[in-house]
């Protein structure tokens, strides 16, 4: 195996993305948070609070509440796969599958779906009720070892690619190496090692443990990218599955603005305009008598004297959160209109 060099994409120890990451890249996929509810107490689980352990729906930022809003807003992105994630999702399996079914259904065979589970419910009957659903690849975080007999059990059961997905920090070199060493006897196709994030939900937790944000690496475990570097060599060295390392600025920086990008692009409206920030933005005539009406940027010049102009940036969620607005005057007519960009 050769390892490449560091990229945003991610670093690889060996062999190619699984088609899940291959589709994240872009943006195409629809992240379907199916449930906050889990078996388990991950002292580092970034998942917010007001989801975690809370039986609730999103489609990416999107709360819904039925199947059917599931399928609007995947369709609304234009989404080529989805992902499945929680909580753990097989704590709500039925529902699980009827998504899976949902989604093949009203997309087609070839939209890609993939899972994420601890493997604590995953049984085999549960495991080939996924697979015949259609579910394509099955990820797996372990958080006990005795967890990779679901592992073994979704390889020698189904036909889903079958994968290994972790979060990466100091102190996790020893259970990391255990996790592919075993998952690669078994015949996983790869394992993922993401970069441990430092966010509000799990700050306290990692601070109690001794761990610290990197002053270099915001909202990352500092020394988790050095880490990761040392299991990925040691895993070169060997004849495993491949491993990738995921950077957490990788997430934020471009899988996750560029699934907004898409959204934004698909659903805007005639007088909104997408910016590179995957935000849409438009200007508001305020007129004196409390009128209000919307105009796309690029016309603002045909239409001067007819009110006050309000420029407003917002998410390209169905309604529309706002997150910056200010009005354009006189001595600034060729401000720009995404300030962030």
């Amino acid at each position: 195996m050769e390892a490449r060099g560091r990229s945003l994409k991610g670093i690889v120890a060996g062999g190619r993305l699984a088609e899940g990451c291959e589709l994240c890249y872009p943006g195409a996929k629809a992240v379907i948070f199916i449930t906050g509810t889990c078996d388990d107490a991950c002292f580092y689980c970034p998942v917010s609070r007001d989801r975690l352990y809370n039986d609730v729906m999103f489609v990416n930022e999107e709360p819904v509440c039925s199947v059917e809003e599931v399928v609007v807003e995947v369709a609304r992105m234009g989404a080529l796969g989805a992902s499945i994630t929680g909580g753990d999702p097989l704590t709500a399996v039925d529902r699980v599958i009827d998504v899976i079914r949902s989604l093949k259904e009203n997309f087609g065979s070839r939209f890609h779906i993939h899972l994420y589970t601890t493997g604590r419910q995953a049984s085999v009957e549960v495991l080939r009720a996924l697979w015949v659903s259609g579910l394509d690849e099955i990820r797996f975080h372990p958080v006990d070892l005795r967890f990779l007999k679901s592992v073994e059990r979704a390889v020698r059961y189904t036909g889903m690619a079958v994968g290994i997905e972790i979060p990466i920090a100091p102190g996790l070199e020893e259970w990391a190496m255990k996790v592919i060493l075993e998952a690669s006897r078994m015949g996983v196709a790869f394992v993922n090692l993401n970069e441990m994030e430092f966010v509000e939900p799990n700050a306290i937790n990692l601070r109690l443990r001794g761990y610290r944000e990197s002053r270099v690496r915001p909202f990352t475990v500092d020394g988790a990218l050095e880490t990761a570097l040392k299991v990925l060599e040691w895993a070169r060295s060997l004849n495993l599955a491949p491993v990738h390392f995921c950077p957490a600025q990788f997430k934020d920086r471009i899988q996750t603005r560029n699934r907004m990008r898409r959204l934004a692009e698909l659903d805007r409206s005639w007088y909104e305009k997408p910016t590179s920030d995957g935000t849409l933005t438009w200007v508001e005539m305020r007129g004196e008598d409390g009128t209000v009406a919307r105009v796309h940027p690029d016309m603002l010049s045909y239409i001067e004297g007819k009110g006050t102009p309000v420029v407003v940036e917002a998410h390209p969620t169905r309604r529309r959160l706002r997150v910056l607005e200010y009005e354009l005057g006189d001595r600034h007519p060729g401000r720009q209109l995404n300030p962030r960009g």
